[in-house]
């Protein structure tokens, strides 16, 4: 007994078998999270994340929470006493560098009106202490300058709460402490920046995760029920691929736990894609003629072997993006080349039995179709002229395609915390992300100090960093601020400093005194060229500078990363495309057993790759950390399209029919199970546009665009250029 008789006559036991398997697996999707840590997008051996994590280890820095405080006016005694209350809460040992907290450093109006009433008289009461005098608070704050504009606006409306936290905090802890921190407090406070961001963003990538899926067949079942006008056909097509999804969590869960915001499109390509096997398979097992097992024996045979080569040219398109340095890409590709494989597994081991057990028949008929094939076939010149103007125009607007990196724009359009943190960073200027600037010297020297207040302020009266609101704080601007407005020209002097400043500055200097890292704010919402021209200005300045007997490195931090993520976006997509274009025709070739046919075959998905350019354009699409595997993407399923029309193709050739007639009878036979296929895509990635994430939004977009092209030029180029070969 064959595979096909052993489908046909073991089904029940087969699926039941397959079953205990598939939930076996899926246990394991639990092991599953989400991270959304810009960082994870370049290699561990970039200069900026090595820079980065020296940095966040030496000074114990991990993510930042800030409260941001909103009254009628903040420096109202009640309002400052909030303050205080809150800092005092969330901060419980000031002094213990994040040991017992997780809370590194703060920094607050009310910290800054301690340290200026700490002062000695007649400037300060000499005490750290805050004051209760409102004359006294507004003198302090007047006299702090520019300083205080990173923690209250001009209308003293507002005001923040900045609090860096250790890398080894447990984000739970910390978040639960804040919160009941903030509600205990009359005035109105709303937790954002980078962990709090984080949380809200993970928290909800999760629950969409779940919400796509079933979003997805439902969308998916409209189409199939369209198609089928039955609840068993929806059944043969939606189970396989429902188990492969949980088949790939699973494995997922055990191999790569880590999801990124790209993890969730997974779902909806699988939905999509994993339904076309099933759709092809049972609509040639309904069309052939026998028994059961002689149905599955020729289905299998055929339309069986086109499942793989889709399957195997789908997984090396995904594969490709296998050799990105982008690890999130990395992992994207491999969950894809995994699901799509199991797909396959799935449609063999269960579209049979399931057809066979439920004694499914029913094939639609559309006979509009043949007229539609005959029409691409008659057409074939001038289908390949439109072809050819279309790949023009596309390469001539190449030089219009923009590539972008926007953290904000992976998190969902109407979370609260994003809506927050866009506000706040409009009004203060801050993302509450981290940039610095790491400096080697000997700090004690009144001339190291000097260098380093001169770099500051080369990149403070910069004309691209003014212009774009970016401001600096190191320890020479607190040093200056002691020494009452001047640096000091002495080492003791500058050392008495350090001694009275002992307690304040942990964030600011090392132990030696031979390390300090400058801290620079830089807006959040600053488009991608914004970002890099306030990098490139930054780090032209420091290497022009010279610290004596020291060292000064370039910008590190969100931003940099960000822009060199945006730098090798390009390179990524050309990259992984050229690598599956080429992995993808030897395995024509090997298939085929014909350079020729594979060519003709590989020729609409090039035409689709090269009409990219014109889809990002009119799409107004950037490339981004997500829409980069989009080339990758269309190569593994777009080819999938050709495949079956050149699979019908000769065998109508093998029957004896002419290359017209096989050519006619191809598009009539397997085109519409390519328009289900694509329609059924379409719409399990149409449930992605319900999570409201504008990255995936966009995403979605162009691969839709990028699959209706791969059905036309299947359905109407593919017959063109069979036809040309013939000729």
């Amino acid at each position: 007994m064959d595979i096909a008789g052993i489908l046909v006559r073991r089904s029940k036991i087969i699926l039941l078998l397959y079953t205990v398997v598939v939930f076996i697996v899926a246990i394991n999707a639990k092991n599953l999270y989400m991270e959304f840590d810009l960082a994870v997008f370049l290699p561990e051996n970039e200069p900026s994340i090595t820079l980065l994590n020296y940095v966040t280890e030496k000074w114990n820095m991990g993510s930042s929470m800030i409260v941001y405080v909103e009254s009628d006016d903040v420096l109202s005694l009640k309002t400052l006493e909030d303050i205080e209350y809150v800092v005092n809460k969330i901060d419980i040992y000031r002094y213990d560098k994040g040991e017992l907290d997780g809370v590194v450093s703060e920094n607050s109006i009310t910290t800054m009106l301690k340290l200026e009433n700490s002062l000695l008289p007649p400037l300060g009461e000499g005490k750290f202490q805050l004051p209760t005098d409102e004359n006294k608070i507004k003198k302090y704050v007047a006299r702090m300058g520019d300083a205080r504009k990173a923690l209250i606006t001009d209308d003293y409306k507002s005001s923040a709460i900045i609090f860096t936290l250790s890398p080894d905090v447990d984000p739970e802890v910390i978040m639960s402490r804040a919160r009941s921190a903030i509600s205990n407090v009359t005035t109105k406070m709303t937790l954002v920046g980078s962990l709090p961001l984080s949380q809200s963003m993970r928290e909800r990538s999760l629950r969409n995760l779940t919400l796509i899926f079933p979003l997805s067949i439902l969308f998916v079942s409209i189409v199939l029920f369209a198609f089928h006008r039955s609840l068993k056909g929806l059944l043969v097509t939606f189970l396989p691929t429902s188990y492969s999804i949980l088949l790939t969590f699973g494995i997922l869960g055990v191999v790569r736990p880590q999801l990124t915001m790209l993890s969730l499109a997974i779902v909806a390509l699988m939905m999509g894609l994993g339904v076309d096997y099933s759709i092809h398979l049972m609509n040639r097992f309904l069309e052939e003629r026998g028994s059961f097992e002689e149905k599955a024996r020729k289905s299998l045979k055929t339309t069986g072997k086109a499942i793989l080569l889709s399957a195997l040219t789908t997984a090396i398109g995904f594969g490709s993006l296998m050799i990105s340095t982008m690890p999130p890409i990395v992992d994207f590709g491999f969950g894809c080349a995994l699901g799509i494989v199991l797909c396959y597994v799935s449609t063999m081991v269960m579209v049979v039995p399931l057809v066979v057990i439920l004694n499914f028949k029913k094939r639609i008929e559309f006979p509009a179709w043949k007229k539609l094939a005959v029409f691409s076939v008659r057409n074939s010149k001038k289908t390949l002229i439109l072809g050819i103007i279309i790949v023009v125009l596309s390469l001539s607007v190449f030089p219009k395609v923009q590539t972008d990196v926007n953290y904000l724009a992976m998190a969902p359009k109407d979370d609260p915390v994003v809506t927050k943190t866009l506000e706040f960073s409009e009004k203060f200027g801050l993302s509450g992300n981290l940039n610095v600037i790491l400096v080697r010297g000997d700090l004690e020297s009144p001339d190291v100090i000097e260098a380093i207040y001169n770099m500051e302020e080369n990149i403070r009266y910069d004309p691209v960093v003014y212009k774009n609101n970016v401001t600096v704080t190191s320890i020479a601007d607190v040093i200056k601020k002691i020494n009452l407005g001047s640096l000091p020209r002495d080492r003791a002097k500058l050392q008495l400093i350090y001694t009275f400043l002992s307690d304040q500055m942990e964030l600011l200097v090392d132990e030696n005194l031979t390390e300090t890292i400058i801290s620079v704010n830089i807006p959040a919402g600053l488009s991608i060229e914004e970002q890099r021209d306030v990098v490139n200005a930054i780090d032209s300045i420091i290497s022009n500078t010279t610290i004596p007997g020291g060292k000064v490195y370039p910008l590190t931090g969100a931003t940099p990363i960000s822009v060199s993520i945006n730098d090798i976006l390009m390179d990524q997509q050309v990259r992984s495309m050229l690598v599956s274009l080429l992995l993808v025709f030897a395995t024509l070739i090997v298939i085929f057993g014909s350079s020729r046919y594979a060519f003709v075959t590989m020729l609409p998905v090039v035409f689709v790759l090269l009409s990219e350019p014109c889809v990002l354009v009119l799409l107004d699409v950037p490339l981004t950390m997500v829409t980069i595997s989009i080339a990758s993407i269309i190569v593994g399923t777009g080819v999938d399209y050709g495949v079956h029309i050149t699979k019908r193709f000769l065998e109508g050739v093998e029957e004896g029919l002419m290359d017209i007639e096989a050519i006619e009878r191809a598009i009539e036979e397997t085109g519409l199970s390519l328009l289900e296929a694509a329609l059924t895509t379409i719409a399990g990635l149409i449930s992605v546009y319900f999570i409201n994430v504008p990255y995936l939004e966009e995403f979605m977009r162009l691969i839709i665009a990028m699959i209706t092209l791969s059905l036309l030029g299947a359905v109407f180029l593919m017959p063109a250029l069979l036809r040309v070969r013939h000729e």
